[in-house]
């Protein structure tokens, strides 16, 4: 911790009113190092669960976590972080996943590499929306964690169309394949995948 203090100290701002009053919080890591990439989630989320613990002990409000980008921050091979580390670091999402639930809090990542994230985490959770999955290693890891899947529904995930996923876990009985509404253009982020070939054709 000694040797990521002056980069902690760039972003985190001690205060005595932390008591968030939204709903819902949004924490953007755009500005943010590779480094404190990995550090500030695991501060944050370590720092929020054990607050959930101490002052909510009969579960009146729950808190949902919510991760995008998950294999950059649960990534089990990283080499920019020495081992004790990673492992502090997985051990504090795997507690959270585990144990979590007991205490009102809940965990949600999304992720394009499934195949990078800690298969303990994987395995834990209880509902999978499955979008297009094509590369060997990413199908491979969803097909040890997930016990829901049967064969169709794995053989399909390569090429299932844009907006189309496979829910399953606890609340479908069985796998289903579920289209996703398109979000109005207003509130779209701006993750379109640039046209090389529109850009050249361009004066």
């Amino acid at each position: 911790m000694e040797t990521r203090v002056r980069d902690i100290k760039r972003v985190v701002v001690a205060a005595d009113s932390i008591a968030p009053t939204a709903p819902l919080t949004v924490v953007s890591l755009r500005d943010v190092n590779l480094a404190m990439r990995k550090v500030v989630p695991m501060l944050l989320c370590k720092h929020l669960y054990d607050r959930k613990k101490e002052t909510d002990l009969d579960n009146s409000t729950y808190l949902n976590l919510i991760i995008d980008e998950a294999h950059n921050i649960l990534s089990t091979e990283s080499a920019r972080e020495s081992e004790a580390w990673r492992d502090y670091r997985l051990e504090t999402f795997e507690e959270i996943i585990k144990e979590g639930r007991k205490f009102g809090v809940f965990l949600t990542i999304a992720s394009q590499r499934p195949h990078d994230i800690s298969p303990t985490i994987i395995s834990q959770l209880h509902n999978y929306f499955l979008h297009r999955l094509v590369n060997e290693l990413d199908i491979r890891a969803v097909e040890k964690a997930v016990a829901y899947l049967d064969r169709v529904s794995f053989e399909s995930l390569p090429i299932l169309p844009a907006g189309v996923c496979v829910v399953a876990g606890v609340s479908a009985q069985v796998p289903v394949m579920a289209k996703v509404g398109t979000i109005p253009e207003a509130f779209a982020p701006n993750s379109r995948t640039m046209s090389v070939a529109g850009a050249w054709r361009e004066a």
